[in-house]
Parts: structure tokens; sequence; C-alpha cells
């Protein structure tokens, strides 16, 4: 029984673990480790690949497209560097005798080194060596002017202590105003317009010629072509830019130096006008006065504002005499292309011979010759004739036969050449005060002195026995021949000078007093005016004796404006020449007086009876001398 129940015993606890081993799970150590294995190598997998899809691939592809541009851009400089002959051997500005200016260098630019060359150069003196300086890029140079700013502020505080306001002697005084020179040259060489070194070096001389201070300059080669540089200057700026598929350059200068730039046109055109053809270069260029300061009387006169002042097609400087040796006056010769009337094409072509219309009028396609003194515009070849006929023959007619004729600053020679047409001159006083006028006169206008062509005249006008030229003010020679009254009265006196109009001398007699002395006592004093009538004159003419002032003008003259004359007679007697005649009997009257050409023809162009009955009309203006 004990056995039964002790088996019994034992089957009761074997169910009783059976029922306990049914929420059991025995898991080996080895699947343990093979579970966290595969997990590990699974999430490694999952993070390899989207580490090659979201990051390594994309930037494999920006690493090549970066390797593709820095290869682009390598092989673009070296395209340059070879097409520009090597550009970073730039020339520095150098000052030669001077110290470096004192200044505060300050910049900021674009990062345009993808796509374009930078070059820089920065003064030196004459004594400092080139490989102290940066070599070529923006940023190497900021590093050296940093350096040497902090010397020049060292330098400048010793000088500071022994020059008064921190200056050197040899600083000078700027007014609010410059001068602005605009220069544009097509036909150049695409070479030389694509070179950096070339056009630097160009810059630099032109700068030297003038005279001024460079204290840095800054080029820019340009893709896929050009070069834009500016040079600063101590006293103000120089910069140009190209267009080497085109040829053209454009360049502009402005000083604010008291030194003219007019000298350095020529400079320029030869520096930075490198021929593409045998054609050579055009240019069109003025010069301009700006800014607040005070101008001078010449840059307000008509040399500054035709044809220098002026984007014409075509001028050249034929002479340019700053001040003469008598009387310090400034003479100026232009060759010019009047707008309007003439073009640069119709120029150029009238100098090949191609039987075109040009080259069979070559006279018409000719630029105008002007002559400017002290910058007032005195005679222009396109209408010198015109002129010169108004000036002389309205008082000779005028005259009953003058025989002896007074030409005052009539140096130009034209207003000799016209007298010496009338039969009855005997004699002929030239009083001219500047021998550069009869010179220069000679020289760039013989037409004017050309009596050739005249029955019995003269090769050279001054040659006939009849003319004397006296070399004198004016002013003070009708001074002298009043107290000395050694010469006869003259018929007909010309003055061909408004300065005396305009500007008449203070505290002494006017020079119409000495006029009015020195007339026969039918004698009659003719004077150009200018472009209005001035009241004053009129009334000294009378103050000084003159019984009859009359006036007359003339449109076609080349001036802005109709040009005005005044005839002032001695006696107050009727002129048939004037008052009466009509333009017929002037036609018979012109004919009996005057020389006829060596081919029998009238010596007079555009003065006739007509002309003369026109002029003797009284004017709306004429009313202010009654």
């Amino acid at each position: 029984m004990q056995k039964v129940a002790s088996n019994h015993d034992n089957n009761e606890a074997t169910k009783n673990d059976c029922a306990n081993s049914a929420f059991r799970v025995k898991v080996s150590i080895r699947f343990i480790i093979i579970g966290m294995l595969s997990c590990l190598l699974l999430a490694f997998a999952v993070g390899r690949t989207a580490r090659n899809i979201l990051i390594v691939g994309p930037q494999q592809r920006v690493l090549e497209l970066q390797a593709t541009l820095e290869m682009e851009y390598h092989r673009y400089q070296q395209e340059r560097e070879h097409e520009s002959r090597d550009v970073m051997q730039l020339p520095n500005p150098v000052l030669k005798n001077k110290p470096i200016p004192k200044t505060i260098y300050t910049s900021m630019n674009f990062d345009t080194a993808r796509s374009s060359s930078v070059n820089s150069r920065w003064v030196v003196t004459d004594d400092q060596d080139d490989d102290d300086m940066c070599e070529s890029t923006l940023s190497q140079k900021e590093c050296q002017v940093k350096s040497d700013e902090q010397q020049l502020v060292q330098n400048n505080s010793n000088d500071d202590a022994n020059i008064p306001g921190g200056g050197n002697e040899d600083d000078e005084f700027f007014l609010p105003m410059g001068q602005h020179l605009l220069m544009d040259i097509r036909n150049v060489q695409s070479s030389f317009l694509a070179s950096e070194e070339r056009l630097a070096k160009a810059m630099l001389n032109v700068v030297g010629d003038c005279g001024l201070t460079l204290l840095s300059y800054h080029c820019h080669g340009l893709t896929p072509s050009g070069v834009s540089c500016v040079g600063v200057l101590l006293e103000s700026h120089v910069s140009f830019h190209t267009w080497p598929s085109e040829g053209v350059i454009t360049l502009d200068l402005f000083t604010c130096g008291s030194q003219s730039l007019l000298p350095i046109v020529e400079s320029v055109e030869r520096l930075f006008g490198m021929a593409a053809t045998s054609d050579g270069p055009e240019t069109v260029w003025a010069y301009k006065v700006r800014g607040f300061g005070d101008e001078t009387n010449e840059e307000l006169a008509d040399l500054f504002t035709f044809p220098i002042g002026t984007m014409t097609e075509y001028k050249k400087e034929l002479v340019s005499i700053e001040k003469t040796s008598e009387n310090n006056q400034r003479i100026d010769v232009y060759d010019v292309l009047r707008p309007v009337y003439q073009n640069y094409a119709q120029y150029k072509r009238s100098l090949v011979d191609d039987d075109s219309y040009e080259s069979r009028y070559k006279d018409i396609f000719q630029p105008d010759r002007i002559l400017f003194v002290n910058g007032i515009l005195q005679s222009r070849r396109s209408a010198e004739i015109p002129y010169h006929e108004a000036l002389v023959h309205p008082a000779m007619f005028a005259h009953e036969l003058p025989s002896r004729v007074l030409l005052l600053n009539c140096g130009g020679g034209a207003a000799l050449r016209e007298v010496l047409k009338h039969k009855s001159v005997t004699k002929v006083i030239m009083v001219e005060e500047e021998k550069e006028v009869v010179r220069i006169s000679q020289e760039f206008f013989p037409e004017y002195h050309d009596c050739s062509n005249i029955l019995g005249g003269s090769r050279y006008c001054l040659d006939d026995p009849k003319v004397e030229l006296i070399y004198s003010d004016i002013y003070d020679w009708a001074d002298a021949q009043y107290e000395q009254e050694t010469e006869p009265g003259f018929d007909v006196i010309i003055l061909d000078e408004i300065y005396y109009i305009d500007d008449p001398i203070e505290e002494e007699e006017d020079l119409e007093f000495f006029l009015f002395s020195l007339l026969s006592p039918g004698g009659v004093l003719t004077e150009q005016v200018g472009d209005s009538l001035p009241v004053n004159n009129v009334h000294s003419l009378r103050e000084n004796g003159f019984q009859r002032v009359v006036n007359y003008e003339e449109g076609h003259l080349g001036f802005s404006y109709p040009w005005q004359f005044v005839m002032a007679f001695k006696n107050n007697e009727l002129r048939i020449a004037w008052d009466y005649a009509a333009s017929s009997w002037h036609d018979g009257h012109i004919g009996r007086r005057l020389l006829p050409t060596l081919a029998g023809d009238s010596s007079l162009f555009y003065f006739d009876g007509e002309v003369m009955q026109g002029y003797s009309y009284p004017s709306k203006r004429a009313d202010i001398m009654r």
C-alpha cells in the first residue's frame, strides 16, 4: 500500500510539472547570438543603402561638377594668359622724386574670379623694389596695402609735425572744378584692346604726359572679351573700356589740376590708337570745363563751345599757342567738319579718286579751318569771303573815291585783299598788334593773302608797293599820329577788333576820338561789333564828333547769329551810294570801281548791288541809334 501510494504521489508530481512546463520557453545561447548578429547586419545594410542614396551619390555629383568647373576655369585662364601674353606682368605706377601722397584706401568688390581676371597695381616710388609689391590678385594686394598703410601712417605722423596742415610743400590748392577729356577711338587693333598689360602701359604713359599723380589702377578682363580699367589719380581719375571685336575703346580723363588736358589729345591718339588697318584710327573727342569754380574768359569763349566742347566726327588741332611773345594772346587753329553740313564718311570718299560725287567736288567736303584768338572765333575758311566783303566794301563804296585806307588789327590778310581790289586805292597802312596772327594766317590761311587773281595784283598782298605793315598797339599808334599830325587823313578806316568796343580803355581818350581826327573831311569809319549792336559804342562815336552813324547786318558769316557792322561818317552829307541808289546803279558803280580778275570777271563773290541796297535799309535795331 505504501508503494502504491508512493507511485501515486509520483504521478501527481509529474502531472504538476507538465502543467507548469506549458508556460515556459527555453532559448539557447546560440540562438540569441545569431539573432543579435542578424539584426546588426540588417541595420547596417539599411543604413549603408540610405547613406549611398541620400549622401554619397549627391556628394559625388557635386564634386564631379566642381571638378569640371575647375578644369574649365583653369583652361580659360591658360587661354587668357596665352592670348594676353602674360597679363600679370603689369607695370606699377611710379613716383619719381616725390613722396607717396597721404591717402586712405578702401575697397569692396564682387567675387568675379570665376568669370574674369582681376589685376591691380599700387603706386611705388622710383627707389622701391617691385618685388616688394603684391603680385596680382586683389586679396594679396589688400594684405600688402594694409602693411603699406601702417607704414604711411607712421611716416605721416612724423611729417605732420614738420609740415603745417599735414601737407607737403608741393601741394596745390584745387578749386571745386575740373577739366574733362572724353575720347572715343575706333579701328584699333583687337589684340591691343584685349591686352591688359599693353593698355596699362599706355595709361601710365598718358598720365605721365599730363604730369599727374597716379595712386593706383585696377583692370578687369571681361568674358568673353573686353577690358575695363580705372586709374585713381590724386587729382581725380582716368578710365577706359574696350571692345576688341569691334576695335573700339572709350576713354575719359578728369582732373582738377590747373594744367590743360588739350595738349595730350595727340598723345592719347598715338598711345591708344593702334591702327587695325591702313586707314588709321578714327577719333571723336570733346573737352569740357566742369564744376563750380571761376571760369576764365577763354573757357567761356567760342573755342570751348565749338569745336573743343562738341563730340564732332572730325577735328584736328593745327596749332595752339598758349601765350604769344608780344601780347600774351592765345592763338588756335582747328580743322573741323561742320555738323549737319558735313560728315566723316563723305570726307573720306572725297580723298579717293574714284569719280564719286565727293571726289569730283573735293572742296565742298574738306574740313572747315577756323582761327581763334583768345578763344574768340576770328575767321573761318568757309565764310571768310562773305565776312570780309561785308566788312570792307560797304564803306569803300559809300565813300566817293577812297584813296588812303587804314586797316586796324586786320592781320588775317583778307581785308587787305578786298581793299586792293579797288582801283582808286593808292596807300594802305596796316597796323597789327600781334605778329603771330600774321604769321599763322600766312601759314594756315594762304588764300587770305593771295592777290594773284586780281588784275595787276601781287602774288602776296603784303608785297604790293601800296601796302605798309606796322606792328604796334593800335591805341598807342593812333595816339602818336594824333600828337605828331604827320600823316594825311585817311578816307576809310576799317577796325576789325571788338575788344576796343566791348572793353574801352578807361580814364583816357576813346579810340574813336583819335580815329575821328585821322579821317579826311569826308572819311568813313567801319567796324564789326559782334552779334548785338552796342549802344555805348554808338553814343561814343557821336560824342567824339561823328555826325552820322548807321548799322547793317549780315547773317551768312558762319556765326550763330547775324553779325552787326557799324559805319560812322565824319560829316552829315548824304551819300548817293548809301541813301539813294538802286541795286542796278550799284552794280554799275561796282563794275567801274573794282579791278577785275585775270579772266575779266568780277573779283567779288557775294557782294553786289542788291546786297549793298539791302545793307542801306535801316533795320529795327537802327531805331535805338536815332
